[in-house]
């Protein structure tokens, strides 16, 4: 390994932002692609990967714009390899970053979102795991689903894949430590969590010994 690249002493770093926040410093190709997007996007944008830099930067004790970062609008950010992997996530009002020396996938939600979770859990998840809230409270049934919808989408983003032909293939059952595909059954270690008004989800190598991510907050 290159000695300016990343010495993977730990195999997982989490760190959260609220937003709005002040916006950190992207490179001048960032800025470029922030001329393409409306003006929402392009805050959400610059926000998103001035952060990323940032964190990997507080890791590796590198300048934040010397970050091989690779992270094109509407893409998933990418690190050249002995770099390690990063995943990228955001709601209305927080943004959680995620990096691993194993491929990894995030997700994080409000707790109180509000969405329709039986017609979401009949339409997008597996019989198995939709047998399983069919018994529980309205307020059981919404927690329910906001965490399996975490956990399922941080998991195909660990595997590359595309949310709307895989959401009901990736299944997490109660309290599982593993999320395990239907047809060819492949295992992906995931871990659910709260904070404050949100809930996140990591999904990593299955072979990842760590049991208690820690979260940083900036």
């Amino acid at each position: 390994m290159i000695t300016n690249q990343i010495e993977t002493t730990s195999v997982l770093g989490l760190w959260f932002f609220l937003i709005p926040s002040k916006l950190l410093p992207i490179t001048i190709e960032e800025k470029k692609w922030t001329s393409k997007l409306n003006k929402k996007k392009r805050w959400l944008y610059h926000f998103s990967r001035g952060c990323a830099r940032h964190a990997i930067s507080n890791m590796t004790g590198l300048d934040p714009l010397a970050i091989p970062l690779k992270a094109e609008p509407g893409k998933a950010p990418l690190l050249p390899e002995g770099w390690g992997h990063i995943s990228i996530s955001h709601c209305s009002d927080a943004l959680l970053i995620g990096w691993s020396s194993k491929k990894i996938g995030i997700d994080i939600e409000r707790q109180d979102r509000e969405f329709k979770a039986e017609e979401i859990s009949k339409r997008f998840f597996n019989k198995i795991e939709h047998d399983e809230i069919r018994n529980l409270s309205p307020t059981q049934i919404q927690e329910q689903v906001l965490k399996r919808w975490t956990i399922k989408e941080a998991t195909i983003k660990s595997k590359g894949e595309k949310i709307a032909t895989n959401l009901n293939q990736w299944i997490w059952e109660n309290n599982a430590s593993f999320a395990y595909h239907y047809s060819h059954q492949n295992k992906v270690k995931v871990f659910t969590r709260k904070y404050r008004y949100w809930t996140y989800s990591i999904a990593i190598d299955d072979k990842l010994t760590s049991s208690n991510p820690i979260l940083c907050i900036n």
